[in-house]
């Protein structure tokens, strides 16, 4: 078990470093919205595992809070899960970084109304823009 979560830890810092020299280079692109929150996905982390999982980094703009939250994640289509590996929150209109954390925890399931599936068939279709 230990050497699981020394796994989970490495894997999680290396998406931090990634998160962060990504951030200079991100290319946010709209999936949908709910009302005055935005979900976006940065194409440019987008790295498919296999056929069905994929890692990728979101963010979730609350334009009423002055808050964005992007996300590094890895989505299984198949089983209809997402696992969170950092998250960073930052104020929208000046990108100040307010938190910053490194995530660990077992996958989430997403139902079919939910704001994951979106981002998830956004990814599944960027990487196959014929759909």
């Amino acid at each position: 078990m230990p050497l699981r979560k020394t796994v989970l830890l490495l894997v999680a810092a290396l998406f931090c470093m990634t998160s962060l020299a990504a951030a200079q280079q991100e290319d946010m692109q709209f999936v949908d919205a709910n009302g005055a929150t935005g979900f976006y996905v940065d194409v440019a982390t987008i790295s498919f595992v296999d056929d069905n999982t994929v890692d990728a980094h979101f963010a979730v703009i609350k334009a009423a809070q002055n808050r964005r939250y992007v996300y590094a994640a890895r989505f299984d289509r198949q089983q209809h899960t997402y696992q969170l590996f950092s998250s960073l929150v930052q104020k929208y209109d000046t990108k100040e970084v307010l938190e910053q954390k490194t995530l660990t925890g077992a996958p989430l399931r997403y139902g079919l109304a939910s704001p994951m599936k979106e981002i998830v068939d956004y990814i599944f279709q960027f990487k196959d823009p014929s759909k």
